[in-house]
């Protein structure tokens, strides 16, 4: 796979390069190719790579003592993953596994602490999503934190939604496997908890797609937990 400056157009860290220094780094990169369900990096790894996701879909996992996978968000193409263990040299902190077939592009260490420390627009937006991590990470222990799965479920679906022609709308929410699976629940309590959603008119579903129709009521239930 050959890459041309058409693949790294739409990575967010990288659009303010100018176009020499995209065509400089398409030299650096190395491309490449993973199928649905492979591992793209393993906790533990000591690896320090900046990576950027091309196309397709990954999950940050991480797994309980008892050997179960635990969820915590998806990076979707277009993002950068890695900085943490480029910023600091330790170990990967956490899994990511491919949810469909995916491209991605690696720059090694040495080039990526290059791009990190010698581009103002790179540091400010490595820094950003550092912010988001930990945002992130926060939300998540904060969901867990609730006591009731059926809103463990809601919170996740409120937290996915954004807005679209003025609905509020998850273009590609995970399966109900992952939602189970980030909302520490089974997969019959998620699929039990969108039927009754939609029943109550909550929610719509249109293929994959969910339509929330009463972010209140949504937030009413999660309240009254």
């Amino acid at each position: 796979m050959t890459l041309t400056l058409g693949d790294i157009e739409h990575v967010a860290l990288l659009s303010d390069l100018s176009v020499d220094k995209k065509q400089l780094l398409l030299n650096q990169l190395l491309p490449r190719q993973f199928k649905r369900n492979e591992v793209v990096v393993q906790k533990g790894q000591p690896s320090s790579e900046l990576f950027f996701l091309l196309s397709g879909r990954l999950k940050v996992v991480d797994y309980s003592p008892s050997g179960r996978e635990v969820g915590f968000f998806f990076i979707e193409a277009g993002s950068h993953f890695g900085e943490l263990a480029l910023i600091d040299g330790k170990p990967r902190s956490a899994s990511i596994l491919a949810t469909e077939k995916a491209s991605i592009a690696i720059l090694p260490k040495q080039h990526a602490r290059t791009l990190m420390y010698t581009e103002p627009s790179v540091s400010e937006k490595l820094l950003k999503q550092l912010a988001n991590i930990i945002r992130q990470n926060n939300e998540h222990m904060v969901m867990l934190g609730n006591t009731s799965a059926p809103n463990r479920v809601n919170i996740l679906l409120m937290k996915y939604a954004s807005e679209v022609n003025g609905q509020l709308v998850i273009e590609k929410p995970p399966t109900q496997s992952e939602i189970a699976m980030m909302t520490n629940t089974t997969r019959e309590t998620v699929s039990r908890t969108l039927s009754q959603l939609i029943e109550q008119g909550l929610i719509s579903k249109d293929g994959k797609r969910i339509t929330i129709h009463n972010m209140e009521a949504l937030e009413g239930l999660v309240l009254e937990c």
